[in-house]
């Protein structure tokens, strides 16, 4: 991949990393840690280091590609159609400095992965299979809405 595919996600680093921990969002409950590890677990899915199942239906699944590959951009308050908990998910990192690196590394894997395997397609458990420039696309405008939700962006 090229530096200008990874142009925007080095950005997000630089623009995380003097995130406050007590920083509140513009919408949603999420603190900052929460919305990093939330974005580290899609990295982890796109990188191949997770695996998951499509968990929607076909034409569940079909319809949000539709929106993944619009230029629309995520509604506030948005909420994960697989979610398993209601709330915020327990935090997993011992700081968000901590969870701010392992996105970093999880980006970074990513990159490398797809590198050795351009042919690569990974699953999304709601946008279904993604290859790299479908997973850019996907990482992209989610990482937007997270950083809008911080006023980041």
């Amino acid at each position: 991949m090229t530096a200008k595919d990874k142009a925007f996600f080095t950005k997000s680093i630089a623009l995380l990393k003097p995130l406050n921990k007590d920083q509140e969002p513009q919408w949603g409950s999420m603190t900052p840690q929460h919305m990093v590890e939330h974005l580290v677990g899609s990295w982890r899915i796109s990188n191949g280091r997770a695996r998951v199942p499509q968990m929607l239906a076909d034409g569940d699944v079909q319809t949000r590609r539709e929106f993944i590959f619009s230029d629309k951009p995520y509604a506030r308050n948005i909420s994960n159609p697989t979610a398993k908990i209601q709330g915020n998910a327990p935090l997993r990192k011992e700081s968000l400095s901590a969870a701010i690196d392992q996105l970093e590394d999880e980006m970074n894997a990513f990159f490398d992965f797809h590198d050795s395997n351009p042919n690569a397609v990974e699953m999304h458990p709601v946008f279904g299979s993604l290859d790299a420039n479908g997973w850019l696309i996907f990482q992209t405008k989610h990482m937007t809405h997270h950083l809008t939700q911080f006023g980041l962006l």
